[in-house]
């Protein structure tokens, strides 16, 4: 009767040690929704960084440092001339810039480019102006997406 009970109980022992738990059994759906990206850390767009992205922001930049250097011109006509330029916070900062208290006249030379190797989406261009090193700060959302100036500052305040 022992050896019964106890082959029964291997038996027994066997047959559910060889079924997978209840929750690991459901089929799989090959139709599951994509997952949606974290608020927190939305996915990155797919940029690169070619010829065309490097002279956009460099006409960009150029155009935006020749309507900032323009201390003659007043306010209003100066903010609508490089508010397009400018990305939505900067423009709100920008609005209350006096150009008469811009020091720079004259751009003497630049852009010139300066970025991290593995970020196309923003750079630093720098200018040599009668007011000595200014740069232009820009970034964009994605490829197709247009450089948006987020600052104008001297380099060494």
């Amino acid at each position: 009767m022992k050896k019964a009970a106890a082959a029964a109980l291997l038996a027994l022992v066997a047959l559910t040690s060889c079924t997978a738990p209840a929750s690991s059994t459901a089929p799989v759906s090959s139709t599951a929704p994509a997952p949606v990206p974290d608020e927190d850390y939305p996915s990155v767009p797919a940029v690169t960084w070619d010829p065309a992205s490097e002279q956009s922001v460099k006409d960009t930049a150029a155009r935006a440092m020749t309507f900032f250097a323009r201390p003659r011109v007043d306010q209003p006509q100066w903010i609508t001339d490089l508010g397009p330029l400018l990305a939505p916070d900067y423009r709100t900062e920008a609005e209350y810039i006096n150009p008469a208290r811009v020091p720079v006249s004259q751009i003497l030379t630049g852009p010139v480019l300066n970025r991290e190797s593995g970020n196309p989406l923003t750079v630093r261009a720098e200018f040599t102006t009668n007011a000595g090193e200014w740069v232009v700060l820009l970034h964009r959302a994605g490829q197709a997406e247009p450089w948006l100036v987020q600052a104008i500052a001297p380099k060494n305040p």
